[in-house]
């Protein structure tokens, strides 16, 4: 239940007892466990298939596995169990992966009055997960994004190349829908696709197709930069689908791994309020409610931001969030737990550019920094000792903790040998 230590000083008491669950058990299960340790006192519970390293002897996470967690009815089981065992308790049920999401949003018909599922309905997850129909909102609202086409799967060669048009290469390929592609698993498959030419295209979307996939291909112009041209903006939007509140975070460096490429993996903070009332006026023509993340880049050519996505969930990396002091469990417990507002009694931190979030080494960052003012800002943040890191919580120490911060390090210094040996910046 939601009750801290008397001896510890938490951020943001709640005054009805809760239980946090998330199904998964990766490193955004973690630190979203440490914000609800931190802001509330309360301890996770993570429901896995086996035991992920990232949650392995952490004393804020009470770890259940169940091998059959894809099974809708063990889902149901294993949520009612919990309830059981807590009464009294308003179980918050949580997702970190767009599966996931899409999954509770089915789920939570069959649950009673003693869960709550803090997401909007499943027919506005689709839309929005959806890039095809995310790209007409986009432009229904007037908030830019990149010139897209959208490829059937029943298109021959010859048709491809004709709805191509004008199209400016270099492009971009994604999947119109990422959780139909998440679901496949094939050689080759890629989140992101950059083809060089016609030929690379068509023989991408070939081996997607034969391995099932038989929704849209997104194809986009690609915006000109590198990974410090991106950035990410979180937002917080009520019950009545009024954005309350939002943070944007300048993106350093990205994941260039084909199966996450894409994903930030150090933020310091930005700020753009151009790019919040775009958000708001985008998420309030559609109704949105709950935490959005989006992803935007700003063309170095005439500094427009366009917005890529919009994931239905707090960010992989929403720990750049906690870093600056931003409460991002309380706003849900206090709207779906107590039925109070979200941001009564909620002090959110200021917006200062002097924090960094990085789950890469800091020595490695500095390698990928380009930008003579950002390595100087490192350097002062460095020497200033406002550096976060994913496993690094003082309440929670001990060996494996220890031993996940090093496998996470070492598997990023191996993995950008690989596929990003040094920056690129067009």
């Amino acid at each position: 239940m939601s009750t801290g230590s008397a001896a510890r000083s938490i951020a943001h008491a709640s005054t009805t007892p809760f239980v946090p669950v998330v199904l998964g058990g990766d490193l955004p299960t973690y630190t979203l466990a440490r914000a609800f340790h931190e802001e509330l006192g309360a301890r996770t519970i993570s429901v896995t298939r086996g035991l992920p390293s990232a949650v392995k002897g952490s004393t804020i996470v009470e770890n259940l596995q169940r091998p059959g967690k894809d099974d809708e009815d063990e889902v149901i089981a294993t949520l009612h169990q919990i309830a059981d065992r807590n009464p009294g308790a308003k179980i918050l049920v949580l997702g970190m992966m767009d599966y996931w999401i899409d999954k509770l949003a089915q789920l939570a018909p069959r649950l009673d009055e003693r869960f709550a599922v803090p997401y909007p309905e499943l027919s506005l997850i689709e839309s929005m997960n959806n890039k095809e129909r995310f790209a007409q909102a986009c432009a229904e609202a007037g908030v830019a994004h990149p010139t897209t086409v959208v490829l059937s799967a029943d298109l021959t060669d010859a048709e491809v190349e004709e709805q191509l048009g004008d199209l400016r290469w270099p492009l971009v390929t994604k999947a119109a829908d990422p959780p139909a592609l998440h679901a496949l698993f094939f050689e080759g498959k890629v989140k992101v696709g950059y083809p060089a030419d016609l030929q690379e295209l068509l023989a991408q979307r070939r081996v997607m197709i034969d391995a099932g996939y038989t929704e849209g291909l997104i194809v986009q112009e690609r915006i000109p930069g590198g990974d410090e041209q991106m950035r990410v903006l979180t937002t917080y939007s009520d019950r009545s689908g009024a954005v309350r509140w939002g943070r944007m975070g300048h993106v350093l460096l990205e994941d260039h791994d084909p199966a996450w490429i894409g994903n930030p993996l150090a933020i310091i903070h930005g700020h753009s309020q151009t790019a919040l009332e775009d958000a708001r006026r985008l998420l309030e023509h559609v109704g949105w409610t709950g935490w959005a993340n989006f992803d935007i880049k700003v063309d170095p050519r005439d500094g427009r931001e366009y917005f890529f996505e919009l994931n239905p969930r707090l960010g992989r990396s929403h720990a750049y969030l906690t870093a600056a002091r931003h409460p991002i469990v309380t706003p849900y417990v206090r709207e779906y737990v107590e039925g109070r507002d979200p941001y009564e009694d909620v002090t959110t931190g200021h917006e200062l550019d002097d924090w960094l979030y990085t789950l890469v080494p800091y020595r490695m960052l500095r390698r990928y920094v380009t930008d003579p003012a950002t390595r100087e800002r490192l350097r002062r943040i460095k020497r200033e000792g406002r550096i976060v890191r994913p496993y690094v919580y003082a309440p929670d120490r001990g060996r494996h903790r220890r031993i996940a911060q090093l496998k996470n390090d070492v598997a990023f210094v191996q993995d950008f040998a690989t596929h990003y040996r040094r920056p690129v910046t067009t």
